[in-house]
């Protein structure tokens, strides 16, 4: 959790930015990265929250119902979508407003916050915390809700310099040291990351702190193992020098692609088919996955085939399990698959079609679950920022190889359920999918949210047992 409660109390703030990291079961991999001991004791309960106080403004006031209809929900459908893009500009106008006090901004700027995550946007996400701290400058709750988002959507650098930009209260010093260790973890600093872990203060840790501490150091050596075995693959593809390269140029900027063919043969045969094909040009990404990324080729407008078209006309095999598989680390393209029937929350063997995804975080879960075919080699700023909506304008072989470029196909499968992988520990239900109904046109499902999920608000409201009605 971003802001504690407590945090809210003392702040006069009226919302909860979340974000909850999960075990991975995975044992450790270098005894020489000592993880350190639990602690000796654990830190009380925390009180009661506080009730809300009146809403500040209707703007205010908009957001708790919409708040509330989210979170009784469960998903930011497509009505909803709009709603909070109305209201976010709302929340624009009330906070820049001439007669807007101190009061109104430090109670609505986190709440522009929130909106910015569930629509997606960065840049106003950024823009609501740059406001944050202008009002709120002594602020640590602040700081460190910045550092994990900005960490969740794959701006470690960033992340790692505004924790070390500012000197930190002590009671704060257990969750800086968690999130200055995942910063460096998605940078491959991995001893200096230990260290930071290491480094936390035993004393006072909750068992969610704990939690953290303790997964954190068993991904970090997982994550080692995979990037020492990496090394020795980046040196093959430097000393080649005819990787192929495919430029996706979208609404936001361009991405030039490289892709591991020596590795991934098939996968990159069917990419480079689809994209020849014309397959990507003109289609959108669906949703940004806080932790994963977007999802690309969306089949309502691939060329070359009417209505009910996910997987570009056929799937093709997996190449999970040769021992030179690329890792899913961060700016990797992994193909997206369908659900398995009998264990919805795993993918289907053999079900990759055209959709594809980039990796904002290291995403060690997925190994040997999806098929790692390529990785960002310029224009990151520009992946890591596609959300819904925006658009492959065009997609163009830059450099291939003298020979043609055609995966195995599997089968003629047109249509299927596809879904993004599920965030770390979520058990309950997919973090988000894509379903189509082959009858109509596509139809979006958006992202699950949970403790293990998208981020999503915290305020002390009871949210109904069912879907409520929208607001």
């Amino acid at each position: 959790m971003l802001f504690t409660r407590q945090d809210l109390s003392a702040l006069s703030l009226t919302v909860t930015i979340g974000l909850t990291m999960s075990p991975l079961a995975t044992r450790l991999a270098h005894a020489q990265l000592t993880p350190t001991a639990p602690p000796t004791s654990v830190a009380p309960k925390a009180a009661a929250p506080a009730p809300l106080p009146p809403p500040i403004s209707i703007s205010e006031q908009r957001f708790r119902e919409l708040s509330t209809y989210i979170k009784g929900r469960g998903v930011v459908d497509e009505s909803t979508r709009r709603d909070l893009a109305t209201l976010a500009l709302a929340l624009d106008v009330d906070i820049s407003a001439p007669t807007s006090t101190l009061e109104m901004v430090q109670r609505l700027c986190p709440a522009r916050a929130q909106v910015a995550i569930w629509l997606g946007d960065d840049a106003a996400m950024d823009a609501a915390f740059t406001r944050m701290q202008s009002v709120m400058p002594a602020s640590d709750a602040v700081a460190l809700a910045w550092t994990r988002e900005l960490i969740t959507s794959g701006q470690f650098d960033r992340a790692s310099t505004l924790l070390q930009s500012r000197t930190f209260a002590p009671e704060r010093l257990i969750d800086v040291k968690i999130a200055y260790a995942l910063a460096l973890l998605g940078l491959h600093r991995f001893n200096e990351a230990q260290a930071a872990f290491n480094e936390a203060p035993a004393a006072g840790r909750s068992t969610a702190q704990q939690s953290l501490i303790s997964n954190g150091s068993i991904r970090l050596n997982t994550l080692k193992t995979m990037w020492l075995r990496e090394l020795s693959a980046i040196a093959q593809d430097q000393s080649r020098g005819d990787i192929p390269l495919v430029e996706l140029v979208t609404s936001k900027g361009s991405v030039l692609i490289e892709l591991f063919e020596d590795h991934a043969p098939n996968t990159v045969g069917n990419f480079i088919e689809h994209v020849e094909a014309g397959t990507y040009a003109g289609t959108k990404f669906h949703r940004r996955l806080r932790g994963f990324g977007v999802q690309g080729g969306d089949p309502a407008t691939a060329a070359g085939d009417a209505g009910g078209r996910s997987t570009g006309g056929w799937t093709v095999p997996d190449e999970l399990d040769r021992v030179d598989r690329r890792a899913p680390l961060v700016g990797r393209l992994v193909m997206v698959k369908q659900p398995a029937a009998e264990a919805p929350d795993s993918p289907r063997l053999n079900s990759a079609g055209c959709q594809f995804m980039f990796l904002l975080t290291p995403s060690e879960q997925l190994d040997g679950q999806y098929t790692v075919f390529g990785q960002v080699r310029d224009g990151w700023e520009v992946a890591r920022a596609l959300g819904n909506d925006d658009e492959i304008l065009s997609a163009r072989v830059v450099e291939k190889r003298a020979h043609d470029y055609k995966g195995v196909r599997l089968t003629e499968e047109k249509q299927g359920d596809f879904s993004m992988p599920r965030l770390p520990g979520a058990a309950a239900a997919r973090a988000s999918e894509t379903r189509f109904d082959p009858a109509t046109a596509p139809k979006l499902v958006t992202p699950t949210l949970g403790a293990n999920g998208k981020q999503e608000i915290s305020v002390p409201i009871t949210p109904p047992a069912s879907a409520p009605k929208k607001p």
